[in-house]
């Protein structure tokens, strides 16, 4: 398993830098950003050449996915914390039983046991 798991990262990983090197012209191809709204003058960026702008945008969606499942982290701590704690309670009163003397059982003596049936 371990070796096919570096065979498909070794696979995706060459897959990359086949596409950017096929790409190279485009990539480093530079162009500006403009935001042109009625109220407001027009505004644009410096040109920038676009591998900027793909890593911009990729680590812009690293950081709103890693912030939409951090309320589900909390969640989860939170809910094993208190599983921990039951469990340390459960063992608690496994071990007050443990401890509890024992008494005899109380077996029934032969003039109460009832005959069995010929």
């Amino acid at each position: 398993m371990r070796t096919l798991k570096h065979v498909l990262w070794l696979l995706a990983t060459g897959f990359v830098v086949v596409v950017v090197l096929q790409n190279f012209d485009v990539l480093t191809h530079k162009e500006a950003l403009r935001l042109n709204l009625p109220l407001i003058e027009e505004y644009q960026t410096e040109p920038v050449q676009l591998f900027l702008y793909f890593l911009g945008f990729f680590f812009i969606g690293l950081l709103l996915s890693y912030f939409h499942g951090l309320g589900e982290r909390f969640k989860a701590r939170s809910l094993i914390k208190k599983h921990l704690k039951t469990i340390s309670n459960l063992e608690e009163k496994v071990e007050t039983l443990k401890n509890l003397p024992v008494h005899h059982e109380n077996t029934p003596s032969r003039e109460t046991e009832i005959p069995e049936p010929d």
